[in-house]
């Protein structure tokens, strides 16, 4: 525990000296998070729940470009009031952005990163796919190629293609509200993964 509590005060002194005089640093710092290949086809799109409506375009968008062999796209994402869930409602937007109902896989019992790599892979394997094209805000881009990389095992081949017209910008994001605290709250996740570990059974209750 002394251990854990040191760790984290070292961190935050360095966020606090980052922060007080060093915009490069805190530059560098956003862009750990985010984790970019090369654009190639695969198998399938999955695209992740969260956020309004930027990964669906963006999946959509890769989709109609023709990226997915396969003619298909995965929402991920869980219950969110009453009867819809957060991939039934991007499958929704998906149609009216012109994609086909049958072209759109659902894994909607998911409440966490670590949980719809889970359930994407039971679709994976249920359908035979080797490959996808894993689409998801940039902020949230690393961490959820190193969780799907960890559920999936190295039969599956993972091409991390980042929102590219997000609303999270790089540059100067310590300056603006939202952009501030999304990197913070997701680098506090990230800690927790480093610290932890991917949870490949149980899932949990943070996106």
């Amino acid at each position: 525990m002394f251990r854990l509590i040191k760790s984290l005060l070292c961190m935050a002194l360095f966020a606090g000296i980052a922060y007080l005089g060093h915009p490069f640093l805190l530059a560098k710092a956003a862009d750990f998070l985010i984790k970019q290949d090369a654009l190639k086809p695969a198998d399938v799109i999955v695209a992740l729940g969260g956020e309004e409506t930027e990964r669906v375009e963006y999946a959509v968008a890769l989709y109609k470009d023709g990226w997915a062999k396969k003619d298909r796209i995965i929402m991920t994402g869980g219950p969110v009031v009453w009867k819809y869930t957060a991939a039934g409602l991007m499958k929704e937007y998906a149609e009216y952005l012109g994609v086909g109902s049958r072209s759109v896989l659902l894994a909607e019992k998911s409440r966490s990163t670590e949980a719809d790599a889970k359930y994407v892979k039971e679709i994976l394997v249920g359908h035979g796919y080797k490959s996808i094209i894993l689409v998801t805000s940039p902020y949230h881009s690393k961490r959820a190629s190193i969780i799907f990389a960890k559920v999936l095992g190295s039969d599956v081949k993972i091409i991390n293609a980042p929102v590219e017209k997000s609303w999270f910008k790089v540059h100067e994001w310590w300056k603006r509200d939202r952009d501030r605290d999304v990197a913070l709250s997701e680098y506090s996740k990230f800690i927790r993964l480093l610290l932890f570990g991917v949870n490949k059974t149980a899932p949990v209750n943070s996106l």
